[in-house]
């Protein structure tokens, strides 16, 4: 129990932090803020004061451990905990073999420690608890609590790499800009218009002007996932069942978010939020949508000037950081095929890849966008410009998984549910008179 109040007093501190910074910045504090603020000084003091305790509780249990277990090795130092070699069978394996855990053989440790905390937490076993604990390996979940129940469970090793691998897989993450929510609802403000400079006359007076601001307002929303797990995988393939959980979990979460950021329609499917192709294209946006010429009604029919005519609409300071987003097939029908029609081409140019570079800037091949091939009148095909300028990927909380061994007990499996929270919102797209820091190619009506 030591190390769940242990978890939990971190988590209270470092929620009692954020929760300071974020009033610690607020240039005109209220009174109910600064009341706030002195409340959450005294408790700062309580919860450091309890968390030493609970430290010095757990270093002398380990050194009581040491005592009264004679295969025990004597007590380490409270600040590094024991670490137990990996079994040999498990150290043999090949990390280039894994989907999740293959960027180095390092990565196979974490795995194994993915794996003991699954099996800690389902099984129980003694053994297993205490590995993850000398290990920090840690969460409240190996404490507390009935599996059937639903413990909340999120060690960090699982949910980096969960996230890292959103990142890796998915196209929206890395292209628009990251936020942290401290609440459930987080507003932002957006500059709208800036002051304005005259001409005056000697002895007359300056015309005054004032910027304006409006917010921008991200509200968290869930987003989940599930996969069965059999209780013999659990006893027999620790890496390989770390390592398929971790990549179905992140594939599927980096699919969704994709799909909402880029073709969100702000219905239930998507969590109500709106991507930037449908958004851009709503009407409100319309100098920011590039139309291409008459006939180019496909990719295979755009031409090099409605690409030109693109980039020339982009402003100035959202061309440092700008990218072309456009699916795989959409970049061979167009791009792709644009550069290799180009005239001095030679033998082994041709015989190379076409790269994903286009007029000078990057293409990211985003899989959710336009595919179709065929005749596609007044579709919006290619994004270009520097998203993160234009869009935000806001997280509450970044992942924590579930478990239920009832579910479905009778099949011998158990249920494992991931869920993260997030919002998204592309907040500056321009009007139907101000070009924004992305710009669209929309095929011809005909």
């Amino acid at each position: 129990m030591a190390a769940s109040n242990l978890k939990r007093l971190q988590d209270r501190a470092a929620a009692v932090a954020a929760r300071m910074n974020e009033l610690a910045g607020v240039s005109e504090r209220s009174e109910e803020q600064t009341a706030e603020l002195r409340k959450l000084d005294t408790e700062a003091d309580t919860v450091k004061a309890d968390l030493e305790f609970e430290q010095r509780l757990a270093a002398k249990e380990k050194e009581l451990r040491s005592v009264i277990e004679p295969a025990a090795a004597p007590a380490p130092a409270a600040t590094e905990p024991e670490k137990r070699k990996l079994p040999a069978q498990i150290a043999r394996i090949d990390y280039r073999s894994l989907s999740a855990f293959n960027d180095s053989p390092a990565a196979v440790e974490d795995a194994y420690k993915v794996g003991r905390w699954l099996r800690a937490s389902i099984f129980r076993k003694e053994e297993d608890l205490r590995w993850c604990n000398d290990n920090g390996v840690e969460s409240r979940a190996l404490n507390e609590g009935v599996n059937s129940a639903g413990g909340t469970l999120v060690p960090d090793v699982l949910a980096d790499r969960v996230i890292r691998l959103v990142e890796t897989y998915g196209t929206f993450p890395p292209a628009a800009e990251s936020q942290t929510m401290a609440r459930d609802t987080l507003v932002i403000p957006k500059r709208l218009t800036g002051t304005s400079a005259y001409f005056v006359g000697e002895g007359n007076s300056i015309n005054e002007s004032e910027p304006t601001y409006g917010n921008v307002q991200l509200i968290a929303r869930k987003l989940a996932c599930s996969c069965r797990l059999s209780t013999e995988v659990m006893e027999d393939a620790l890496v390989n069942l770390a390592d398929q959980v971790t990549t179905e979990f992140s594939t599927s979460l980096a699919l969704k978010i994709d799909q909402c950021g880029w073709l969100g329609d702000g219905s239930s499917t998507y969590g109500g939020i709106y991507g930037i192709v449908p958004k851009i294209d709503n009407g409100s946006y319309t100098a920011s949508v590039v139309t291409a010429s008459t006939g180019g009604t496909t990719f295979g029919s755009l031409t090099l000037n409605d690409f030109l005519n693109v980039m020339g609409k982009v402003p100035l300071y959202a061309r440092q950081g700008a990218e072309w987003y456009v699916s795989p097939a959409g970049f061979a029908a167009s791009m792709a095929r644009l550069k290799y029609s180009a005239g001095g081409n030679a033998v082994q140019q041709i015989g190379g890849d076409a790269g994903l570079e286009f007029l000078g800037y990057k293409v990211n091949l985003v899989h959710v966008m336009n595919t179709t091939l065929t005749s596609d009148p007044s579709a919006v095909k290619v994004i270009f410009g520097n998203m993160k300028l234009s869009s935000i990927l806001a997280k509450r909380r970044d992942f924590s998984v579930k478990l239920y061994d009832q579910v479905y007990a009778t099949t011998d499996q158990m249920l494992l549910q991931g869920t993260m929270r997030f919002d998204i919102n592309h907040h500056s797209l321009g009007s139907t008179s101000e070009v924004g820091p992305v710009v669209a190619l929309k095929t011809a009506a005909s």
